[in-house]
C-alpha cells in the first residue's frame, strides 16, 4: 500500500501542480478564470494530503489500530461469510444477531429490472396461502 500510494502521490501530486501552476499564471495575467476551478483545487488538496498520509505518514499505522479495536470491541458487527474457514469462531448467537439484514440486491424497489426478491428459508405461516380443508 505505501509503494502505490507513494507512486500516486507523484503522478496526481505532478497533475495537481499544473493545474494550480496554470490557474495561478491565468489569475496573474488577468485571464478569464472560471471560479469553479475552485472545487477540483480544494479537492486535490485534500485528495493529495491523504494520499501523502498514507504513503509518508502514521495512517496505515492508525488503519490497523482501528480495525485492532474493531475487533476487539465490535466484533458482533464484523460477522463474516458462512463460507469462511473461521465461522467456527463466532458463536451462534453472535451469527444469528443480524439475521433479520437481507442482501443490498433485495431493497431495491420492485419497478427496477434487476429486482428480485428474497427466499426465506423459514416462510411465516401466517402469510402462506391456506390449503382448502377437505371434509
Amino acid at each position: 500500500n505505501m509503494a502505490q500510494a507513494r507512486d500516486m502521490l507523484q503522478w496526481y501530486g505532478g497533475l495537481y501542480t499544473c493545474l494550480v501552476t496554470g490557474v495561478s499564471l491565468g489569475v496573474a495575467a488577468r485571464a478569464p478564470v472560471p471560479k469553479l476551478v475552485v472545487v477540483p483545487i480544494l479537492a486535490g488538496g485534500f485528495m493529495l494530503t491523504n494520499l501523502a498520509d498514507m504513503a509518508y505518514g502514521t495512517k496505515l499505522v492508525r488503519v490497523v489500530k482501528e480495525a485492532e479495536n474493531i475487533l476487539a470491541n465490535e466484533r458482533s458487527k464484523l460477522i463474516p461469510p458462512k463460507q469462511s474457514s473461521f465461522i467456527d469462531k463466532y458463536s451462534t448467537e453472535q451469527r444469528n444477531h443480524f439475521n433479520h439484514i437481507n442482501a443490498v440486491s433485495t431493497y431495491w424497489p420492485s419497478f427496477v429490472p434487476f429486482h428480485y426478491q428474497a427466499h426465506d428459508p423459514s416462510p411465516n405461516p401466517e402469510t402462506q396461502p391456506k390449503e382448502p380443508s377437505s371434509k
